[in-house]
């Protein structure tokens, strides 16, 4: 009998020991069940949070597209017509041609009609642009259509100054009826105007301008220095045709020479206001000649006498790169035409007649050091510009 009541008690405490063995299996169980809720509570917080920043990363930059290509709105017309012109109230010239190589939506007529109409829509830009006429039909519902007029020939080379301009808008049928007629105001800015945005950063290759009169005549009197470059420089501006590295090297060499020998370049101090910092600032903006300006006027600052090399070096076939840094531009040149690896020269150095080998020396520093301390602002490959349909201003 007592024999019965150990085994009984036995019995009992194992039972009692697996119990609170399965409770311990069982609390952890819950504590691991509520960590990995917890854990998919704090992904799906972070996955939301990401996707309404990226969202309204979007919409920030469609609103900057918007403020800056559609600010002001007209609306009118003769019954049964209504139309609403969507336009900016001013443009930076120099991108115009881009704009237009893109067709990029910068004047936007909506309208409708009570009565089903075939409406023909003009749009030009006085003393700028020619003429396009879009033929319509317009019915009850909201409907729309884009336009980009094509510069007048020589328009874009004389706006060398602000200028007022205007719109002008011209609704009519078929049978001539004029239903809406307006000319708004725009200002054009002038064509030397550059706003340092990165939203444009690949617009300042509009003035990389390779086929310029003027940059022929300076590949010629680049030809001639050739042979002091050393060692075993080409024969010739050849580009990446079967031109070593060191040749690469030559060929920028001679033509950066040239604009000291030759031209007796001047360079002319003026920082560059493109910084990481100011990117909600559109008044960030630059007058910069051209590089025949430049050429002609024998003097630069450092952005305009990168961007004459710049034109010389995609005359020739190389690929450039503009640099930039706080304050300051200067050339990156690609040794290979996969643009594996590329060499510097700063342009102001001429100045004080300091030689293209040695001024590629100091470059190749300048660059290592700013890359090293994380001040590089800005690498503007041309032809990634040209890629982006951003082709020469003239």
């Amino acid at each position: 009998m007592i024999h019965d009541d150990i085994l009984a008690a036995g019995t009992n405490a194992d039972r009692q020991l697996t119990n609170v063995s399965e409770a311990k299996k069982y609390m952890q169980q819950l504590a691991l069940s509520r960590k990995s809720v917890l854990l998919f509570c704090t992904l799906l917080t972070l996955l939301v949070f990401s996707a309404i920043y990226v969202v309204g990363g979007m919409q920030a930059f469609s609103r900057f597209q918007q403020n800056n290509l559609a600010n002001q709105e007209h609306c009118g017309g003769q019954s049964p017509v209504h139309i609403c012109v969507l336009s900016p109230s001013a443009i930076f010239s120099a991108f115009y041609p881009s704009y237009t190589a893109t067709q990029t939506p910068l004047f936007t007529i909506t309208y409708n009609s009570s009565n089903p109409l075939t409406l023909l829509i003009s749009v030009s830009i006085t003393d700028f642009t020619q003429v396009v006429t879009h033929t319509v039909s317009a019915e009850s519902g909201m409907q729309s259509s884009s336009f980009i007029p094509k510069i007048l020939p020589h328009a874009l080379l004389q706006l060398t100054n602000e200028q007022n301009s205007l719109l002008h808008v011209q609704v009519k049928d078929t049978k001539g009826q004029q239903y809406y007629v307006d000319d708004i105001a725009l200002q054009l800015h002038s064509r030397r105007l550059m706003q340092w945005l990165q939203v444009n950063h690949l617009q300042i290759a509009a003035w990389v301008t390779p086929d310029d009169p003027a940059i022929s005549d300076l590949i010629k009197h680049a030809s001639t220095h050739l042979k002091d470059e050393t060692p075993s420089p080409p024969l010739a501006l050849i580009g990446y045709d079967n031109a070593t590295p060191k040749q690469v090297n030559a060929q920028v060499n001679a033509i950066y020479d040239s604009l000291r020998l030759d031209y007796h370049m001047k360079y002319v101090q003026a920082s560059v206001p493109y910084s990481i910092g100011n990117q909600g600032n559109k008044d960030v903006t630059q007058i910069i000649k051209l590089p025949s300006e430049v050429l002609a006027q024998q003097s630069g600052m450092c952005v305009e006498l990168t961007l004459v090399l710049a034109s010389a070096v995609e005359h020739i076939g190389l690929n450039a790169e503009i640099i930039i840094i706080p304050g300051h531009a200067f050339l990156g040149v690609a040794d290979h035409q996969d643009n594996r690896h590329f060499q510097y020269w700063d342009a102001v150095a001429v100045n004080n007649n300091v030689a293209a080998d040695s001024s590629n020396i100091a470059a190749d520093k300048m660059y290592a050091q700013n890359l090293k301390t994380h001040t590089v602002v800005d690498t503007i490959l041309i032809s990634d510009a040209r890629d982006a349909r951003i082709g020469p201003m003239l």
